[in-house]
C-alpha cells in the first residue's frame, strides 16, 4: 500500500511533522512518500494520503487548500487524513475545537470525510518568520519557542494508520505485544 503525505508550510514547522509522521509509518513497513503539496503531488499514484498544513490569519496555506480542493474528486475515493500545525495547540487540547475549526470550510466544500485530523503544536521561532508576521506575532504577545510534540505525532501516525488502511507499528509494553488503541490488561481475541 502506498502512502502519499503532502503538507504545506511556510516556515518548515509542518514538514518536520510530515517527515516525523511518515518516518513512523515507514518503520512499520509502508511504502511512504513526503511530498509538498507545491510539487502537486499525482493522488493517482497512491492508496491513501495524509494532507497537513501550518496555519495562517486562522486558516490552512491557502496551497493546501487548493491542493485539496482541486483533488477533491481523487481523494474521496480513498481513506484520507489530515492534520494541522500551529501555536493555538501550544497549551493543549482546550482549543482543538477552534483549530479543529480551520480545516472546516474546506470539508464543507468539497463533502471530504477524513478518517482522522491530527492537530498539533507549532512553534514560534522568530527568525523562521518574515518581519511582518514576525511583527504581528509579537504584538499578539505570542509566546515564543519551539511546541512541536513528536511525541504526539507518533502516536497519531500509529493510531490513524490502521484507518488508512495500512500496516500498524507493535509496541512492546509488559512483555505483550499490543497494537494502537489496544490497553494492556484487557483481553484480545486472537
Amino acid at each position: 500500500m502506498k502512502l502519499l503525505i503532502t503538507y504545506a508550510t511556510k516556515t518548515g514547522c509542518t514538514e518536520d511533522i510530515a517527515r516525523r509522521i511518515g518516518t513512523t509509518l515507514r518503520t512499520a513497513g509502508n511504502d511512504v512518500r513526503v511530498i509538498p503539496v507545491d510539487s502537486a503531488p499525482r493522488v493517482d499514484d497512491y492508496d491513501a494520503v495524509i494532507v497537513g498544513s501550518g496555519v495562517r490569519a486562522g486558516k490552512w496555506h491557502a496551497n493546501a487548500t487548493d491542493w485539496v480542493v482541486g483533488n477533491a474528486g481523487k481523494l474521496a475515493g480513498r481513506p484520507l487524513a489530515l492534520f494541522t500545525c500551529c501555536l493555538t495547540m501550544r497549551d493543549g487540547q482546550e482549543k482543538a475545537p477552534e483549530v479543529l475549526a480551520y480545516t472546516r470550510p474546506m470539508l464543507d466544500k468539497t463533502g471530504l470525510k477524513p478518517v482522522g485530523i491530527g492537530l498539533f503544536p507549532g512553534w514560534f521561532v522568530p527568525e523562521k518568520f518574515g518581519f511582518i508576521e514576525r511583527s504581528i506575532l509579537k504584538m499578539m504577545k505570542s509566546p515564543q519557542g519551539d511546541f512541536r510534540d513528536f511525541t504526539a505525532a507518533d502516536a497519531w501516525a500509529a493510531e490513524i494508520a490502521a484507518r488508512l488502511g495500512l500496516g500498524v507499528a507493535m509496541s512492546h509494553e509488559d512483555g505483550i505485544e499490543i497494537g494502537p488503541g489496544v490497553e494492556p490488561g484487557h483481553d484480545i481475541e486472537i
